[in-house]
């Protein structure tokens, strides 16, 4: 479990941009945290696996707390990060030297090491890459490689920034498929994303607003809370019809809505 209490945090000059965050986020879940350019979705990010320390409160990653110097090599292990530029973040000259990387730091067998690499491989789906330069990858394969990196070191969060907002449709599609098939290795996902569309695949959704956590729940929850009419995030058109749908009697929803399969089946029923 990652637990945060009455995180703030703020830059050198003052100015304040997490206010009091309560938090928990529990292995196997998926949440998708979204909120306006600039909320603070990025610094609260920072601070799960110990890149940014609280200025007041704490954060602490299955029982280490993040402000304890000796504690960050394993809270790093522990909780993965992927950025929106996944260039940034490889060193090997092929894929496989780069995942290989940190496991060799931890100074592990080589037999393990090429065991972990080779299950990494395996579950993201890029074992036929393992030895082409991360540069001559596609977008979706980079960030597919560089979440291998990640569940090769053993990583139980995993928490990805904006990943899919410089890939085209098809790639967004199978990087966010390959994230969602990680929730049965009982992985958690903290998952920031501007798609209005990759709300519908969360278990639940934070939304956050001037450094603050405004709302927390299912998608669904979430969205009658806060009405259709807001300017915190956009909403899948999926949803809006849905809702609407919901208004005027049509139909009435139940959980999770994940495909317009789903909602064509539901309106099939009321009919």
């Amino acid at each position: 479990m990652i637990s945060i209490e009455t995180l703030s945090y703020s830059y050198p000059d003052g100015t304040n941009v997490l206010d009091s965050i309560d938090l928990e986020l529990e292995a196997g879940e998926f949440v998708v945290l979204v909120g306006p350019n600039g909320c603070g979705k990025s610094t609260l990010s920072r601070h799960l696996n110990g890149l940014l320390r609280p200025t007041a409160g704490s954060v602490k990653v299955m029982g280490m707390d993040t402000r304890d110097p000796s504690s960050l090599w394993r809270i790093r292990q522990a909780v993965g990060m992927v950025f929106q530029d996944p260039n940034v973040q490889f060193i090997g000259s092929t894929v496989e030297e780069d995942i290989a990387f940190g496991l060799e730091n931890l100074a592990l067998p080589t037999a393990d090491i090429k065991r972990l690499v080779s299950e990494a491989l395996e579950i993201t789906g890029m074992d036929k890459y393992r030895h082409i330069s991360p540069s001559s990858l596609s977008g979706g394969q980079k960030q597919k490689a560089a979440i291998a990196g990640s569940l090769a070191m053993g990583s139980k969060f995993l928490v990805l920034d904006e990943v899919s907002s410089m890939l085209d449709s098809r790639s967004c599609a199978e990087v966010l498929n390959m994230v969602i098939s990680l929730k049965n290795k009982e992985i958690g996902l903290l998952y920031i994303t501007h798609r209005p569309e990759e709300i519908l695949i969360a278990d639940r959704i934070l939304v956050m607003d001037q450094g603050r956590i405004v709302a927390d729940g299912t998608p669904l929850t979430v969205i009658r809370e806060l009405g259709l009419e807001h300017d915190l995030f956009e909403l899948p058109p999926l949803l809006k019809l849905a809702l609407k749908l919901e208004d005027v009697g049509v139909i009435h929803l139940n959980g999770h809505l994940l495909s317009p399969l789903t909602l064509a089946e539901e309106i099939c029923r009321s009919l």
